[in-house]
């Protein structure tokens, strides 16, 4: 392992031309100036996890499942704790993990292989004992990790970084912190580690929703998008409401919970010795464009000149068993 990232790069690496020539080209051409990042079609394998069974993942680490009656989202709000079975939690790095839309907390261990990732790399050396942190999102796994602007009482970015955040910093004082999403959990680990980076080493995506005005409206749009008013009764989509709801019909108000934005209006020192993932797989990019939302990103990043790894994984759609997959890239 990189002592600065939170996992090793094991994979098979395979460089050869996609089935779709259109498609390939249509990347190469979108990424010919990030040439800074180590980019690569990857095929990501099926590791063996005969040898991680139940008896040795009950063994090797104790799985708390905690909740916190919170002050900012009137719930109930549940998170895992999976420590590893050692004399001392001193200066262990400490990864939060944030799950998809309509998830839970549970599918980063039952879906996304997270336990059985974490004992095949650290029995082979390649990585360190880790803490891992699995919140809830809220709202029935559609918060998006934030304060809603048209709900009272859901203020679940600000559950995380005031109750969620000081619990784990006065239980492992001394861990680097770093944070980790998929889909929705990505835009969440993308918004809150910029937004609060000073708290996070790490910060990192699969497949995450990292430009939400492409994922909503259009990039193109992006320029005049803060004068604009976006009016419900556009909708009936429930998922438009509901984003309608969270980030507000004011488009300045959109683009300040944009990663994308984000990475543009802050200060470059502030990310120096900071470390950025995001993965996608090449066939995710028609239903919410994640592809392309990579793609803008990946542009930001490098203006910024930040520490950053972006892979595209050939064959890959939005689902666990990508992550599951693509876990030991990061």
């Amino acid at each position: 392992m990189k002592k600065t990232v939170f996992c090793h790069c094991i994979r098979e690496r395979i460089c050869r031309k996609s089935n779709s020539f259109i498609t390939v080209s249509y990347i190469f051409l979108s990424c010919l100036h990030f040439l800074y990042v180590f980019l690569l079609l990857l095929k990501n394998i099926d590791l063996n996890y005969d040898e991680i069974t139940k008896e040795v993942i009950e063994s090797s680490v104790k799985i708390e499942e905690n909740y916190i009656e919170s002050s900012f989202a009137n719930e109930k709000m549940r998170y895992l704790l999976v420590t590893p079975n050692v004399d001392s939690f001193e200066n262990i790095p400490c990864l939060f993990l944030f799950h998809g839309l309509r998830d839970n907390c549970g599918d980063w261990t039952d879906r996304g292989k997270l336990l059985q990732n974490y004992l095949y790399l650290l029995k082979r050396g390649e990585i360190e004992p880790m803490i891992f942190v699995i919140p809830d999102s809220g709202d029935e796994g559609q918060s998006w990790y934030s304060n809603y602007k048209g709900v009272a009482n859901h203020n679940y970015e600000d559950y995380l970084i005031k109750e969620l955040l000081p619990e784990i910093e006065r239980r492992f004082p001394k861990s680097n912190l770093g944070v980790v999403g998929f889909s929705m959990g990505g835009y969440g680990a993308y918004k809150i580690g910029l937004k609060h980076i000073d708290k996070f080493k790490v910060i990192g995506s699969f497949s995450g929703a990292l430009s939400i005005v492409r994922l909503s409206i259009n990039r193109r749009v992006i320029r005049i998008l803060k004068y604009l008013y976006i009016p419900k009764f556009l909708f009936s989509n429930p998922d438009k409401l509901k984003f309608l709801d969270i980030f507000s019909s004011w488009g300045y108000k959109i683009l300040e919970e944009d990663p994308y934005t984000m990475v543009k209006k802050i200060d470059s020192k502030l990310l120096e010795n900071k470390y950025f993932y995001a993965s996608v797989g090449l066939e995710d990019r028609v239903n919410h464009l994640m592809l392309q939302q990579w793609i803008d990103i990946m542009g930001r990043m490098k203006k910024k000149n930040c520490i950053f790894k972006g892979y595209l994984c050939k064959e890959e759609e939005h689902t666990w068993e990508y992550v599951a997959r693509d876990m030991c890239n990061f």
